[in-house]
């Protein structure tokens, strides 16, 4: 019996590109950890990464239609209005095997599992929260019953007799050194492709921001668990030596940790990249309060080049309604102390939020324009519109769905909302279209840790382009404070107009 576990194409949506909170880092490598611990207790399994192949969806349902498969394991990622797109290719999938068991897991299908058990029946299943010995129970009782009548596994949410859906959580894994490492079995592709290789440190945050689902996905009263500072650069010198990979970026959601301990295990994986003298790059994601400066020279020296920041906001009502736990002050001191250091790092941070106000907006701005981050227009352009996404799982979308009429999304994983301020929401509705025809102007590369990078367009161009949409933003956000523009829906379309076309003159 050979299971296959699916990492489905993901069609790009023009509309939605700037938006990534779909995708968290921290899920790209299940896939890899199912299929080593189904190795480990040999257990056949094959990897079909249609996305990273570049497959479209008739591709990949032509491929596995051939294909006599008892189990098929599918990753599912919200893919926004082309989400119906997977279900749709998941079902003409079934159509040609009917005995196939379809199992989804990862961020999106956790919580919305309920709607998809009740909306799919092609779904047979879905694994909530960490999948790896969940799918390594379902596949050892599909081995041993040709026709499976009701499955009782922790961390599956499937059907009873009776159609209802039925679930019993499992604990999540507490010692991470005990996962055997993820499998790489397409790692020339990624080289080739100029992907950066992941590796996970952690798991787990323990923040308690009110816009993350990282804790709800994992169920957990133990918020985060690291791996050993060992057995991480274990890995590491594994992939150095194997297969002479020297750049790494870590998937965690906070690679550092809670407080003196967290920073003593990342000098103590520092220590050992310096002792062992292997020459390489890294970079990571973490909360401010983390950045400490013993800590961060050990790193730098052992090879830290790429910091995440997940700043959030320059306002301290905002802060304190996202729980973060941090404040202005302490954002400014990370910053300087990273860049004191030769990192300019790459941010989080929400312009936008339900409960914005004029003066929260204000704030932000000033924030940004001390801190100096606007440097170039695709990075002013993301950070100038980003509004908070609110998706199922998060305290945010609780809260947004109990006080505020909004409107649901495919299986009601997103909350659509409007910003509770007209003044606001009027100005975040101009101001994101004014930014998105800025990025769409620009021939620009995405990537993980890099909002984006500016190419093809001359130097002046680009500095031009970036003072204007800061210029273009101060004035209309100014005009708003006055009471000078009206939000009637005729005046939002006439002034989104005329912004963007002084934002195309700067490029011609």
């Amino acid at each position: 019996m050979s299971i296959v576990l699916l990492e489905p194409p993901r069609p790009e949506n023009p509309n939605r590109l700037e938006d990534v909170v779909n995708a968290p880092l921290s899920a790209c490598l299940f896939t890899g950890y199912i299929f080593s611990v189904l190795h480990k207790n040999k257990i056949e399994a094959e990897i079909i990464n249609a996305h990273l192949y570049n497959w479209s969806m008739e591709k990949t349902v032509s491929f596995l239609s051939s294909k006599n498969i008892p189990l098929l394991c599918v990753h599912a990622v919200y893919l926004w209005e082309r989400t119906q797109n997977v279900f749709d290719m998941l079902s003409a999938i079934k159509s040609s095997n009917k005995a196939m068991h379809i199992n989804l897991y990862g961020y999106y299908p956790t919580f919305a599992y309920k709607k998809i058990l009740e909306d799919f029946p092609h779904i047979d299943s879905v694994t909530i929260g960490e999948p790896e010995f969940t799918a390594l129970e379902l596949a050892q009782h599909i081995s041993q019953n040709s026709a499976p009548d009701e499955i009782h596994i922790p961390g599956l949410a499937s059907r009873n007799n009776q159609g209802n859906v039925v679930f019993s959580p499992r604990p999540p894994v507490q010692d991470l050194d005990q996962l055997p490492y993820p499998d790489r079995q397409d790692i020339d592709l990624y080289k080739k492709k100029g992907i950066v290789t992941y590796i996970q440190g952690s798991r787990g945050c323990y923040g308690h921001c009110t816009f993350c689902y990282l804790n709800p996905f994992y169920g957990q009263v133990n918020l985060w668990r690291g791996r050993s500072a060992k057995n991480i650069f274990e890995e590491i010198l594994k992939l150095y030596t194997e297969y002479s990979i020297n750049n790494f970026y870590f998937s965690d959601a906070n690679f550092l940790g809670p407080g003196k301990h967290g920073r003593g295990r990342a000098v103590t994986l520092a220590e050992l990249i310096l002792m062992h003298d292997i020459n390489i790059n890294f970079g990571f994601e973490c909360r401010v309060n983390d950045i400490e400066e013993h800590s961060l020279s050990m790193l730098v020296m052992a090879g830290l080049t790429n910091v995440f920041l997940g700043l959030e906001s320059g306002d301290p009502e905002s802060l304190s309604r996202f729980n973060k736990n941090t404040s202005v002050e302490g954002n400014k001191r990370a910053i300087q102390l990273l860049r004191d250091y030769g990192i300019e790092p790459t941010y989080g941070f929400i312009m936008f939020e339900p409960d914005s106000t004029l003066k929260s907006v204000r704030n932000n701005f000033e924030f940004l324009k001390e801190t100096n981050i606007m440097t170039t227009p695709a990075v002013t352009a993301h950070l100038l519109h980003h509004k908070e996404t609110i998706l199922k799982g998060t305290p945010d979308y609780l809260s947004i769905t109990n006080k505020t009429t909004c409107s649901n999304s495919f299986t009601n994983y997103e909350a659509l909302y409007k910003i509770r301020n007209p003044e606001v929401e009027a100005f975040s509705e101009i101001i994101t279209n004014v930014c998105k025809k800025a990025l769409s102007l620009l021939p620009a590369v995405h990537n993980c840790q890099n909002a984006a990078t500016d190419t093809g367009i001359n130097s002046d161009s680009l500095a031009k382009l970036n003072n204007i949409l800061i210029a273009l933003f101060e004035k209309t956000l100014s005009d708003f404070e006055k009471n000078n523009l009206t939000y009637s829906s005729d005046s939002i379309k006439k002034l989104t107009q005329e912004l963007i076309h002084e934002v195309e003159r700067a490029i011609k």
